[in-house]
């Protein structure tokens, strides 16, 4: 009889060898055969927005490492408060979207709290599309709050400019 436990610390190699394993018997996982342990190179980036030896904003893209997902990025934005309504956040956005270009990125993705507006329509503005809504994902407040996942598609699958994310460097 199968029993669903807690893993243990000492199960690191069973659980590898079984991940190897899901990788080989599945093309449901996200890595592919013979690719844990060996993931591709990392593309993540920063950039902060410096008002005077301030920092006053950041974006971070956090790129995924798996061969099917490569070229693929999760976008975290942050402005101070006294720089919002300044486009500081607007060309973090931009500097962030460029640079994922540069790097043959094919699609960025984030999500927002459904009731910041201000982030909403900046995305929008900036080419994002609405993906769809995680409902009570987050808690504030003492209550919870939804998610908009939003995503914005640099280039089409296929295209020319897209490169060929599905081997180790792009196009």
């Amino acid at each position: 009889m199968t029993t669903i436990r807690a893993s243990t610390a000492e199960e690191g190699d069973a659980l590898a060898e079984l991940r190897r394993a899901l990788d080989a018997e599945t093309a449901f996982m996200l890595a592919e055969p013979g690719e844990r342990g060996s993931e591709l190179p990392d593309q993540s980036y920063r950039f902060v927005a410096d008002d005077g030896g301030r920092l006053v904003g950041v974006i971070d893209v956090f790129a995924l490492r798996w061969r099917r997902a490569r070229g693929r990025g999760a976008i975290v934005l942050g402005v101070r408060a006294s720089a919002q309504g300044q486009g500081v956040g607007r060309a973090l956005l931009n500097e962030a979207i460029a640079e994922a270009r540069r790097r043959a990125m094919w699609r960025l993705e984030l999500t927002t709290m459904r009731h910041n507006q201000v982030a909403l329509g900046l995305y929008e503005a900036c080419g994002f599309e609405v993906e769809g809504v995680r409902r009570s994902s987050v808690r504030m407040d003492g209550g919870f709050v939804d998610e908009v996942y939003m995503g914005l598609v640099l280039a089409p699958p296929g295209s020319a400019e897209m490169g060929d994310h599905l081997g180790d460097e792009p196009a």
